[in-house]
Formats: structure tokens, sequence, C-alpha cells
């Protein structure tokens, strides 16, 4: 046989070309914040990779030179958040490297697993739909016990994809799923291919044999499987525009900001630039928030102090203070040595020395950066009832008819790391108006990524976001609700006028109610919906009507069934197990 592109792929040089196409696929979609197409294109061609070498000698050595090339490429698209994470660059680096090729191990585990298992199944649809729900269980499982949470997933967190909207309802199992759900159908046809031989106008008609029956149902599997993944991309074409905030009948007006002091060289904002920081903005904003760890307190004496101090003259806002305290390491030993502990204070005129309302500290860590300095709380956010006043242009019967002229707007928050977890706010029994989100980041391209996590979040319970990165290259701004808007990279305060719907729905969203569990259980329930797949008319007695059309294109038409498939020559025969079919 010629030199055709399927031998050279399979048998010329297939652990060359493997291993270039891996490395290259993981530089483009393994970043901090990976994208959807090339993701998808990486899996199709590590399944594809997999069902060829599953049976051959040298399988461990090629799944080697996978391992290397995608952990190579992973590293080098982490090169710039690596290099400036640790005072050394080097260890950086080895630290990314390091969790890169663990990751691999776990992202190769999904498709092990179907390789080995899915020929257990009785029906050719739990066989196709076996990848996704494997691949979205094994990610939700890793989310939770890695102490960076979703950050090193293979999951796509930017909303350039068309999944975005299943997101209140199937949270982040539901992109993994059809991310797992395109690469096998991707890999699928991409196998189809690899196995064709240059006889493609040779077909003959349909026969009753068992060989054919599972043609068939494998073809309308996919053909099935690529209708529902193209339905799923509908609603994302309806655009879901913000609420106005030039009317008060139906939504609430609500003006943020994000206080970030203009920086001097070699230094940090004082407590004192941020006071009169946020004086200017409470003229415009009724809620205002601090960047992570923008102030330090040596203890609660001095944090009340700072808090009666900023309490003068910010008229009716409410201020989000995130703070670092030291307290003892053992609260029964006050005079031993202290740690950090990073914190979010919500600070308003109203209160009296003592009164504010420290609602949340930090409950994940970064590792190796603070893991060993600071101490993890384990209490989950709170909700704040903010009483919001009328704008200056409306009456105060016209704003609110209870006895204070105000309206509710319920308030939790979160700090930077906490965001990589979709756990983050299971613990609410509510829907909250608006989270509030410090952060401190050290590079834009990991800003970038908490961003996309923050905005994940919010858009999973129903909520909206305000992030502020104080970070010398953070981006901050106002995510959720229709809205995904970067307002400021680096210092620079700035505001925002969101509107807030009235009266506000606090009923949770699907994915809150049922989380990760119950999606899995869904996800299983359509993967064992073989009944409702063979009796779906258009593809099923239909489908010899419409087979002329599909035979139009020569890729679809190596899925049709009753073609014969000469594989001679495609595989090196003297190797035990290779003249087993990619499509098994």
């Amino acid at each position: 046989m010629g030199d055709t592109l399927q031998s050279l792929i399979l048998v010329k040089n297939p652990t060359l070309i493997f291993g270039v196409s891996e490395f290259l696929l993981a530089v483009l979609s393994l970043s901090p914040t990976p994208t959807f197409v090339p993701l998808v294109l990486l899996l199709t061609i590590l399944r594809v990779h997999g069902m060829r070498i599953s049976c051959r000698s040298t399988r461990v050595l090629e799944l080697m030179c996978s391992w290397v090339a995608v952990t190579a490429g992973a590293s080098l698209a982490h090169y710039s958040s690596a290099t400036n994470a640790l005072s050394s660059s080097l260890q950086s680096f080895a630290a990314v490297a390091v969790m890169s090729a663990a990751t691999y191990v776990l992202a190769i585990l999904p498709f092990y697993v179907d390789i080995r298992f899915r020929h257990k199944f009785q029906t050719v649809w739990a066989q196709v739909a076996f990848l996704p729900v494997v691949w979205a269980m094994t990610w939700a499982i890793v989310s939770h016990l890695s102490p960076v949470g979703r950050l090193l997933n293979w999951s796509p967190v930017s909303s350039s994809h068309p999944f975005g909207w299943l997101l209140p309802y199937t949270g982040p199992m539901g992109i993994d799923w059809a991310v797992g759900a395109c690469a096998a159908l991707s890999s699928e046809v991409a196998a189809a291919w690899l196995m064709s031989t240059d006889n493609d106008e040779q077909l003959v008609h349909l026969s009753t044999s068992s060989g054919e029956a599972q043609s068939n149902r494998r073809s309308r599997s996919l053909l099935t499987l690529g209708t529902l993944l193209v339905a799923l991309t509908l609603p994302s074409l309806y655009v879901g525009l913000p609420a106005r905030t030039d009317t008060i009948f139906d939504t609430s007006p609500l003006g943020v900001a994000c206080a970030l002091p203009p920086v001097r060289k070699g230094q940090r904002p004082t407590l004192g630039d941020f006071i009169t920081e946020t004086k200017k903005l409470t003229s415009q904003a009724k809620v205002v928030l601090w960047p992570e760890s923008a102030v330090e307190f040596e203890g609660q004496e001095e944090r009340e102090a700072a808090f009666e101090e900023l309490r003068k003259n910010i008229q009716r806002s409410v201020i989000g203070v995130a703070f670092d305290e030291f307290v003892p390491k053992d609260p029964s030993n006050p005079g031993g040595s202290h740690m950090r502990r990073n914190g979010l204070a919500l600070v308003h005129e109203g209160q009296k020395k003592g009164e504010e309302v420290v609602q949340y500290y930090k409950r994940n860590l970064v590792p190796f950066t603070e893991s060993f300095s600071a101490i993890p709380s384990t209490e989950p956010p709170a909700m704040y009832n903010f009483e919001l006043g009328p704008p200056k242009w409306a009456t105060k019967s016209e704003w609110s008819s209870t006895p204070n002229h105000t309206r509710p707007v319920t308030i939790t928050s979160s700090i930077c790391l906490d965001f990589a977890f979709s756990s983050a706010f299971s613990s609410l029994d509510s829907r909250p108006a608006l989270i509030l989100a410090p952060a401190r980041t050290w590079d834009s391209t990991v800003s970038l990524a908490m961003w996309e996590q923050a905005k994940s979040r919010a858009n999973e319970i129903g909520s909206m976001v305000l992030w502020c990165d104080g970070g010398a290259m953070g981006v901050s701004g106002v995510g959720g609700g229709g809205i995904s808007e970067i307002m400021q990279l680096g210092s620079g305060s700035w505001t925002r006028t969101i509107g807030l719907q009235f009266p506000f729905d606090q009923r949770r969203t699907v994915y809150a109610v049922v989380g990760d569990f119950g999606v899995l259980v869904l996800l299983v329930a359509i993967m064992g919906g073989s009944s409702v797949v063979w009796h779906l008319p258009a593809l099923s007695g239909s489908l010899s009507g419409s087979r002329s059309v599909l035979q139009a294109v020569p890729l679809l038409r190596r899925l049709l069934p009753g073609r014969q498939r000469d594989q001679e020559s495609l595989i090196d025969v003297a190797v035990p197990g290779e003249r087993q079919s990619l499509l098994h």
C-alpha cells in the first residue's frame, strides 16, 4: 500500500506524529484558562492514540512518550504564571511540571476505563456515552480532593464556548460532559477515517448479519450524540442582556466599586491610602470592596480602631475590608507563636465599635506560598442583608413601601482561591444577590484564570460577583447576570452600576440544589437511555432513507454500515493484537 496519510499516522511514524500533536495541543489547551476546541482536539488525539496502543506490546513506552509530550506542553503553557509564583523561577517551573505530570495521569484514567470497560455494556449507546460520564465524574472527584480545586483541571472555564448556559443547571460537570462527548464523537469519526481504505466507492447492500446490525446501531448512536450536542448549543444563540439600571420598578440599581489606590514604587498602599480612596468612591457606589490582604492588623483592637476610623464619612455605603490579622497558633497559649489569617469584614456607618461583621475567613490556602504561614478557616460563607436606600433620582415612596424605605440586598463573600472550588457556596440556603470577591494574584494569567473561576461560581448559583484583584497585573471586574466585564488591569479604582432583579428571587438554581451528585445521576441516566435513542424517529427507521444524503459526505459515509473495510497493510500484523480495529 502507498504512503497514504492513514498509513503515515498508524504505521510509518505513529509515535512522532502523536507525540508532536499532543505537545502542540497541550500548549494551546492546557493554559491556566483552558479553551474548549483545542481541549477537545487534544482529548481526541489521546483517545485515538490509546485505542491504537491498547493491544500493542510497546504500549508502556508509547504511553511514557505521550506523558512527556503533554507534560512539557502543559508546563510551557503555564510558563508565565509558574516563573512568578515563588522566589525561584526554577523551583516554580519544576512545581508546575510535577503537577502537570500528575494531572496527566488523572486525565488518562477515563480513557483507560473507557477502553477497558465500555464493551461490557449491552447497548452501543451506553458504550458511546460512557466516556463523557467518566470524564465528568473524574474531574468532579479531582476538584474536591485537589488543594487548588479546578485550577489544574482539563476543563474549559472561558465563556467563549456555547455550553456556558448549562452552569446554573449542571455546574461544571455539564461542561466536562460536553467536552467528553465532543471528544468521544470526534475520536470515533477520526478512527473510522484512519481505518478506511481507498475503496470508498465500493458500497454493498445492507445485510442482516450481526456485524451489519452492530454497525447500524453505532452509526445511529453517533448521529444521536452529535444531534444532542448541536441541540445543546442552540440556547447560546440567545443573548442574555444585563438588567437595566435606569428604572426602579423591576430592578434595583446598585453602584459597586473596587478600591485600588495608586501604587508607590516598592511600597504597598497603607490603611490611610485605602480610607482616602474609599471616601472618593462612596459618593457613587453603595458597595465598595478592598482587594485581598489590603491591610494588616496585629490584633483585634488594632482592627476595631481601623474600622472606627473608616466609618467616618463613608455615608450609607457598605465597605468590604479584606485584611490579614495575626492570631495565636495555639488559642490556649496567647503568648506563643502567631500565624496569619486572611479575612473579610463588612463595615458601614450604622455600626458601633466592635459590631462590624467579620463575614468570612479564607478556607483554601495557596500551596507553598500560604499553606505554611497562614491558618485556613473551616467556616462556610454567610449571608448579610444590606438595606439599600433609594437613588437620588427616586423618591422614598417610589423606592419602597417599608417603614425605612429600603430594599434588602443579600451579600455573601469568598476569597481568591476559594473560587476554584465548585462547592464554595453549597452551604447557602438561598441565592445571594452579590458575591464579594477580594483577590491578590501574582500574574495576569493567574488573575484571568481566577476571574473565570469566579464568574463560573456566580453563574452556577445565579448571582453576580464583584472581583477586586490587588495584584500588580491583576484584573478586576463584575461578572454574572449577563455581565462579563473587566474594568481594570492593575491599580486604579473604578465604579460600575449594576441592576439587581426586584423583587429579588432568592430561590436556588438547580445545580445549587442537586450538587455534583445529582448531576452525576442525570448523566448516568442519559447514558442508560438506550430505549429513547433507539426510538428516535429521525435516526431509526428513517436512517435508510437518509443514506443517500449522508453518503455524499465521505467522512460521514465511513460511519455508515454496509461497506467493506480493507485493513491490510494499515498495521503491522506481526505485532499481536494489531489487527484489532480502532473502532472495536
